[in-house]
């Protein structure tokens, strides 16, 4: 116990850079990570609170990257969010260059970036993969901080999944009890997990993450993922200290241990 609070003072928190189009789940994937439902706060780099109402939501990515993005239940966690390269424009991919280029150089380890969480939603089967993923898996090293791609919203695949089952003969309840299973079959069979890893610079993992629009969403895959890329042990163990509530990730970490 000593230890872990030594490891709490020292580094005070994780901080992870969030990126994503617009409508990717961002802010809900959030909450549900830190266990709330409370509006985020957000925070300029000198402090300073400002207020989403009016400078545009989280989903919509119209603040400053370097805005500190917390929440009041979970101080453990500080992010940062960057609206994703909408239409691949460089401008965007150099700003987050820049940002952890400037942040892998920050003397203390709690400022510094220790995940990155790609969210690509997958609402749009007809190409979830943009010029956006091929701009930043491509053209975007990121000073060795692990990266997760976070296939969001994997709910939206299955209407499709449900079309599929009904044509087949099932009925309507089984065939929406049997959709879940039929979306991750439809896809792996997208192949988009191995495009990314194709890339010059590939996730280091990946998550699917569905019905996070509800309050007992269950989000652990991400953490899991998380503190297993992560090439430092200190940091696992933070991490790891920000879910002392998930009992589960707690035990399978100490087992692993």
């Amino acid at each position: 116990m000593d230890r872990n609070n030594a490891i709490e003072k020292k580094f005070t928190c994780f901080r992870v850079l969030i990126i994503g189009r617009a409508n990717a789940g961002k802010t809900t994937i959030l909450q549900r990570v830190c266990k709330t439902t409370e509006v985020p706060q957000v925070r300029d780099k000198d402090g300073k609170e400002v207020d989403i109402r009016v400078q545009g939501s989280l989903e919509r990515g119209e603040h400053d990257i370097e805005n500190e993005i917390t929440f009041r239940s979970n101080h453990r966690y500080v992010f940062h969010d960057s609206r994703g390269f909408e239409a691949g424009r460089i401008d965007e991919l150099k700003k987050v260059e820049s940002f952890l280029a400037g942040r892998a150089k920050a003397q203390r380890l709690a400022d510094r970036i220790h995940a990155i969480w790609y969210c690509i939603p997958m609402t749009d089967r007809a190409r979830p993969l943009t010029t956006a993923e091929d701009t930043f898996f491509s053209r975007c090293g990121t000073s060795n901080v692990p990266v997760i791609a976070v296939f969001s919203k994997m709910d939206g695949l299955d209407v499709v999944a449900y079309g599929q089952l009904r044509k087949e003969g099932k009925n309507k309840l089984d065939a929406k009890s049997m959709a879940p299973e039929r979306a991750m079959k439809i896809f792996d069979n997208g192949n988009y997990v191995q495009c990314l890893l194709a890339m010059k610079y590939p996730p280091l993992d990946h998550v699917c993450l569905r019905e996070m629009d509800k309050e007992n969403a269950n989000c652990s895959g991400l953490i899991e993922c998380t503190a297993a890329a992560l090439n430092d042990e200190t940091l696992e163990k933070l991490l790891v200290s920000t879910q002392q509530t998930n009992m589960g990730i707690c035990i399978t970490y100490a087992i692993n241990r």
